[in-house]
């Protein structure tokens, strides 16, 4: 069964896409729903006005109107230009600039490699980190990270393929969770009329395939039935598919004179964009990207063959990538251009059979110039070290020393130590399950185990002995940010993780800090 189109989402020139994605269908069905479409441009035009019209008069109650329901802290620690997660299509058919005005932005709070929104009230919200979209009937706490395909597309049944990213979502009340909007890769400018989007779903460790209820030119609306990985899926009898595009550059940090750049062609999906991100991460080859603009002018085409081009006297290997869908491949395709002498050049990428110009760009000698031996020998030092700590020390990543932190005049500083009182609190909230990581994250014995299961059969005051014991074992380490840390691989509920987010920021606000 073929989703209908997600009407309250179709303005301006989406009339002219479902138009022209719709014309060899009945034109007595396609009239109704054009003369609704311009009904809805005509009102929204109207409160244009009126809105413009109260400016003029000094009314603008934009301020009021909009509410906080984002969360505590809206500061994102990476930047998304950095990061090149969330990368805007630059496609004027499918932008969501129109669409998606009547949802509420809000900006998640980052720990880690999850994204966190509190929303105080019922409506609609799109992450702006994300694009992801929420439609909430209370205050709820929803929690979401990035997933990578290449463990679940495989498991893909028959000719479903992926068209946007994985994610990972948890709700502490999903039945508040009334519907999630994925965004998709796919343009949908002139598609076939038997395109079928669907969400990939991993329940119960199954993978399954679920009904959609609608789409839009930019996202694909699903009726929550539980939480897990959950990911948009497309299915079309055409092999010209064609998807939004992004072009990453990373320079290779090294002493060589030359210039060498690994140049990723990729699909505008945030899990295949994390993937690249990962791998240059890990490369032995240290790189840093380079901030170039990263869609592509014009679309992808599945099949289709690519090639890198620069005016300049460059290496570029190899002379071509057939562009594929790279989510279920763990290593990712990319071209290596070289450069024997460091010079500004240009690159550009064409289509072969069109001989089209999809995306282009000029690297100058500024954007590497800050970038040298000294960075990369560095680099490969800090992870020699990294390689010589043994696992019970990564939360020295984070910034958390293992020495006693004193204050100025010599005493022991103990700001930021859990309370017993805070142990209550975090053991009140936790489930029964406590044994499994109170072995495998925080380093408990199984005869510590026995001997707390024995002293009290309340499951609670179990807990609470638990992360005493943790507490004593850790000494001036039992910080609330040390045990989120710690727990961050134990599957805890977003709202044990909120908590010990609001005692670490409590005890930031609250004390005078260390020297």
């Amino acid at each position: 069964m073929k989703p209908k189109p997600l009407k309250r989402l179709l303005l301006h020139e989406e009339k002219d896409i479902l138009l022209r994605g719709l014309k060899d269908e009945n034109q007595d069905d396609i009239v109704p729903l054009v003369e609704h479409l311009e009904s809805a441009s005509d009102d929204e035009s109207s409160t244009s006005s009126s809105e413009e019209s109260n400016s003029e008069n000094g009314n603008t109650g934009s301020e009021e109107e909009t509410g906080d329901h984002n969360c505590e802290d809206t500061t994102i620690p990476t930047s998304q230009a950095d990061s090149g997660i969330g990368t805007e299509p630059f496609c004027p058919n499918c932008s969501s600039s129109h669409a998606n005005e009547s949802w509420e932005q809000v900006t998640p709070r980052k720990i880690q490699e999850c994204f966190h929104l509190k929303l105080d009230d019922e409506g609609s919200f799109q992450c702006t980190v994300t694009g992801l979209m929420f439609e909430v009937t209370d205050k709820v706490h929803i929690s979401y990270s990035i997933l990578s395909w290449c463990k679940h597309d495989t498991f893909l049944q028959g000719s479903w393929k992926v068209c946007g990213p994985l994610f990972d979502i948890k709700c502490n009340n999903p039945a508040l969770l009334k519907s999630i909007l994925f965004p998709h890769s796919l343009c949908l400018t002139g598609h076939s009329s038997d395109l079928q989007f669907k969400i990939f779903h991993v329940k119960d460790k199954k993978n399954e395939i679920e009904h959609s209820v609608d789409f839009s030119p930019t996202h694909v609306k699903w009726n929550v039935s539980s939480l897990s990985p959950v990911g948009p899926v497309y299915q079309n009898s055409t092999e010209d598919v064609q998807h939004h595009g992004v072009v990453l550059i990373y320079k290779v940090v090294d002493c060589h004179p030359g210039l060498l750049f690994r140049v990723y062609m990729a699909v505008n999906n945030d899990s295949v964009i994390k993937d690249i991100i990962k791998a240059e991460k890990h490369s032995k080859k240290k790189s840093v990207k380079i901030d170039k603009p990263t869609p592509c002018l014009k679309k992808l085409t599945l099949g289709k063959t690519y090639r890198l081009l620069s005016e300049s006297q460059a290496d570029i290997i190899p002379g071509e990538i057939e562009f594929i869908d790279m989510g279920s491949l763990k290593i990712k395709s990319y071209y290596e251009v070289y450069l024997e002498h460091p010079v500004d050049f240009d690159l550009s990428l064409i289509q072969i059979d069109s001989s089209e110009k999809i995306w282009t760009s000029k690297l100058r000698e500024c954007d590497w110039t800050n970038i040298n031996c000294n960075d990369n020998r560095k680099g490969r030092d800090v992870n020699k070290n990294k390689k010589r700590k043994s696992s019970s020390d990564d939360y020295e990543e984070m910034g958390i020393s293992k020495r006693s932190r004193k204050n100025a005049d010599g005493t022991l500083c103990k700001k930021n130590i859990l309370t017993e009182k805070q142990l209550m609190q975090l053991a009140q909230k936790m489930d029964k399950n406590w044994p499994v990581f109170a072995i495998s994250c925080l380093d408990l014995q199984s005869q510590d185990i026995d001997q707390i299961k024995k002293e009290d059969e309340i499951v609670t005051i179990q807990i609470f002995n638990m992360l005493k014991k943790w507490k004593n074992l850790e000494l001036d380490n039992a910080t609330p940010s040390n045990l989120l840390f710690k727990l961050r691989n134990a599957n805890i509920s977003p709202e044990v993780a909120a908590i010990l987010e609001d005692f670490d920021q409590n005890t930031e606000d609250n004390n005078t800090p260390c020297t």
